[in-house]
């Protein structure tokens, strides 16, 4: 009976200890880096605030947002670390979000201090804004999620298995492709849609139509550790097909002037390296008539064929325009192409590493095939349109 009162005695006092400790933090859930002439400004949510603006009411954000410049962010840890009234704990950190204006700096320059921190656990995502301060991210609360980090985590999550375009990259995954031989990352970008005061406030977690809120926007495209573009929601979604990460997909095509939706849950791509000078893209793969707005009798077999070869037809000048753009244009080899060279001859690739991206992948030769099939066209046998005639 002793050994077990000692043992919840022991128990009691380091629960008690352990709430002592965590109740002298400041945790930190998401973080934003901006850039103003030669200083960044950092921006950490965080989510035990004790601010007057913190209530217990249903609804309301916990949250408050404090800011630090400096030459690096180290420095702009300590401005902020002088703000707090505890100390900053980074090892609840959901999500960074970075300015374009970082990007294009180059991120290795902030990157080294994510990965080195020792509360980091560099599994956190990352994202860029366009246009606009990444600090506005933190800003905006939703009815869904307590803090704004969970509902850009929730976001990014549900995009998985949703028709999304962004990539759900990591902080660590990011840099380990900057860092892998003969691979260009891409990132996700996020949007503030709506006035970003009106975001902030707690009027817009009463509404039943929030004022403002926050989605997925394209894919941004670096070359090295440095952002040269932005794809559009079309190109994204090519993206997603080539690296195998469509898990769900909408994919709209016109034929005949009739726009048709198809639904597809089932598409593979395998990218194959002929040579340093060529590679073939196999894409298989069905999908559903999601949706048709026209007049098409989709009782006749030779309809349905129309629809699969204008969707491969589609599909296959997709994915050539998108390598122009990536390969040609932006010089920027996101598929790793250089890779698979390097991984199959590193002597090869020595050779090539140099002149990679400015010489040999502009003029990369792209063999694209592609097998996709109609599988169904749903309850009905023809459009309604049709079926009124």
């Amino acid at each position: 009976m002793k050994k077990i009162i000692i043992i919840l005695i022991c128990l009691i006092l380091c629960g008690c200890n352990d709430y002592a400790e965590l109740n002298t933090l400041s945790i930190v859930t998401a973080i934003a880096i901006d850039k103003e002439e030669e200083n960044y400004k950092l921006s950490v949510l965080i989510a035990n605030t004790p601010k007057t603006q913190t209530s217990s009411k249903e609804g309301e954000a916990q949250t408050t947002v404090y800011d630090g410049k400096g030459k690096t962010i180290a420095e702009a840890i300590k401005v902020i670390d002088k703000k707090t009234p505890k100390k900053l704990y980074f090892s609840h950190v959901k999500v960074v979000v970075i300015s374009d204006k970082v990007g294009k700096d180059g991120f290795l320059k902030v990157a080294d201090w994510g990965l080195r921190y020792p509360q980091n656990r560099d599994k956190f995502y990352l994202m860029q804004i366009d246009n606009q301060d990444a600090s506005d991210v933190l800003k905006i609360i939703s009815p869904l999620e307590s803090f704004p980090s969970q509902s850009i985590a929730t976001l990014i999550e549900s995009s998985k298995n949703a028709n999304q375009t962004g990539n759900t990259a990591t902080y660590s995954n990011f840099v380990g492709k900057v860092l892998e031989k003969g691979y260009d990352p891409i990132m996700s970008t996020i949007k503030i849609n709506g006035d970003v005061k009106k975001g902030s406030k707690q009027e817009n977690l009463e509404t039943a139509k929030p004022n403002t809120y926050l989605t997925l926007g394209a894919i941004a495209i670096y070359k090295d550790d440095k952002l040269i573009g932005t794809t559009t929601k079309k190109e994204s979604e090519i993206i997603q097909i080539l690296n195998n990460e469509a898990k769900e997909l909408i994919y709209s095509i016109k034929e005949d002037k009739n726009k048709i939706n198809i639904y597809s849950n089932n598409i593979k791509t395998k990218i194959k390296l002929k040579n340093n000078k060529e590679i073939d893209i196999n894409v298989n793969g069905d999908g559903n008539l999601y949706e048709i707005n026209g007049d098409i009798n989709l009782s006749k077999p030779e309809e349905i064929k129309k629809i699969e070869k204008k969707w491969n037809k589609t599909l296959k000048k997709d994915i050539i325009k998108l390598f122009n753009k990536t390969n040609k244009e932006y010089e920027s080899d996101i598929f790793g192409i250089g890779n698979m060279i390097y991984k199959e001859s590193p002597k090869k690739w020595k050779k090539l590493e140099k002149q990679w991206n400015k010489k040999y992948l502009p003029n990369l030769k792209v063999n694209v095939k592609i097998n996709t099939k109609i599988i169904s066209t749903g309850n009905l046998t023809n459009t309604l349109k049709e079926g009124e005639k």
